[in-house]
């Protein structure tokens, strides 16, 4: 399906007047209201209103001459690609509309679908955020909230399994969006969607916390130890690791949010930050100014991955581009599988570069750093190296994270799967489903260690590799 291009308008705090704006991409194929939905969330606008009740929104063009529906497909609606659109909240009426329609349209069905709007309308809507790109954990966390007395999580597995739970640390009052290990794995810093960042040590001992008035969308120690980066909006906020002090904060690099932080390996690291604005920033973390720009994306960066001083940044247009820290030059052509977003990239010690999404498959290069085949598309120049594909998931893929030996990868997806795969054979070792989506993953240092940001909690794996078997 065709892309358009569509700039969002925030109102400015006076009301009426313009205020910032961003440029999307959409693809026609993509349904138009959980696109919506999952594009507030993104730009964190608010799910619920002050009484609780769920926000559903809607795109009205900044002219006020053309309302987008609330179903079908973008292909179904003609506007320009480059059209300017304000986010809105969507009038009750109009929702009590939609749902007589669908009430209409659905006579025929067993009367147990016919429940009452507020509870079946938001889990589609909750569901298309899975499907379409709410990552980090959020969507199913509140689903869990506000349905609690509807559904029974489902039970851990029981048995002997490779992995054991160490610990389950539940000091976080919303969903944990991102987790990061200090080098020498003694610690981890976890951050959720109310915006708390907690670091604690291996017993769940809180060592220090810091609140943010918006969402952690990332979190990044440094592999030196200094310092841990958050991501909250458009801001990149720099710590000192170990006592929580904040050094500096820069939120006007970054037109908007941010998804993905990172850093260099090398005797004095960068720090690295992309987001829905196109764009990934190279920082320095002695001056906290940027150092360079990589502007190669023509849609939103949804993740990051690092080797040394080579990136790999993805985007929800499927494109996965490698290239440089030191120069902010590609290094070779870029990936393209399919128009699926991408949701969650990882790089081995060894070289692997693994990408998943949409599309529930994870897709892997022996080496992301080079290519042996390329050629000159619309969008430059493009490797054809084929990538091994494995699918273990039904539904998109939210967290990739390889063991520091490079020997196994983690996935995890909506489905609520945790795979444990062997980069050997290319098999899954341990499928194990959780009570809610794997919104992060990290192994520790040592490699026997696994951490996983389920719901409000981190679940603290020990890692038993001998007992993987194919």
């Amino acid at each position: 399906m065709a892309l358009r291009h569509l700039v969002i308008v925030r109102p400015s705090s006076q009301g009426m007047q313009v205020g910032k704006s961003i440029q999307v991409c959409v693809d026609d194929g993509a349904a138009i209201g959980p696109w919506v939905s999952t594009l507030a969330a993104r730009l964190g606008y608010p799910l619920v209103d002050s009484f609780g009740a769920p926000l559903a929104y809607r795109l009205r063009s900044v002219s006020g001459e053309q309302t987008l529906p609330l179903t079908g497909r973008f292909a179904d609606v003609r506007f320009p690609s480059g059209s300017a659109f304000l986010l809105e909240p969507v009038p009750p009426e109009a929702l009590l509309l939609q749902e007589h329609r669908e009430q209409t349209r659905s006579v025929t069905q067993v009367p147990s679908a016919a429940t009452r709007f507020s509870r079946r309308s938001l889990i589609s809507m909750l569901t298309a955020f899975s499907l379409l790109g709410l990552g980090s954990g959020m969507t199913t966390a509140f689903a869990h909230r506000l349905f609690a007395s509807h559904r029974s999580p489902a039970p851990l597995p029981m048995g002997s399994t490779p992995i054991s739970l160490r610990i389950l640390f539940d000091h976080h009052p919303q969903a944990v969006r991102a987790l990061s290990w200090s080098p020498d794995g003694r610690l981890l810093a976890s951050g959720d969607h109310g915006g708390l960042l907690l670091v604690w040590n291996l017993d769940g001992t809180v060592l220090y916390q810091h609140q943010f008035l918006l969402p952690i969308h990332a979190l990044a120690w440094s592999p030196d130890g200094a310092h841990l980066l958050a991501a909250t909006g458009q801001t990149v906020s720099f710590f000192q690791a170990h006592t929580g002090v904040l050094l500096a904060a820069d939120g006007a690099h970054h037109t908007a949010s941010i998804t993905s932080l990172g850093w260099t390996q090398e005797p004095i690291p960068r720090a690295l930050s992309a987001g829905i604005d196109t764009t990934a920033v190279v920082w320095s973390a002695q001056s906290y100014q940027p150092l360079a720009v990589f502007r190669g994306h023509t849609s939103s960066i949804e993740t990051l991955a690092v080797l040394t001083t080579t990136v790999a940044t993805a985007s929800d247009g499927g494109v996965t581009r490698v290239w440089s820290a030191i120069s902010g030059q590609e290094i070779h052509g870029y990936y393209f599988q399919n128009a699926r977003p991408l949701r969650a990239a990882a790089f081995s010690s060894l070289g692997t570069l693994a990408v998943g999404g949409d599309d529930g498959a994870i897709s892997l290069w022996d080496d992301g750093r080079t290519c042996h085949r390329q050629r000159h598309e619309d969008f430059g120049l493009q490797c054809l190296d084929e990538a091994i594909h494995v699918q273990g998931h039904r539904h998109p893929v939210r967290a990739l994270a390889f063991s520091p030996d490079g020997l196994y990868l983690a996935s995890g997806g909506d489905d609520q799967q945790l795979i444990i795969w062997s980069m050997q054979t290319r098999q899954s070792l341990l499928v194990q489903r959780q009570q809610e989506t794997p919104a992060a993953l990290s192994w520790s240092p040592s490699g026997h260690l696994l951490a996983g940001a389920i719901g409000k909690h981190v679940a603290l794996w020990q890692v038993r590799k001998d007992a993987m078997t194919t």
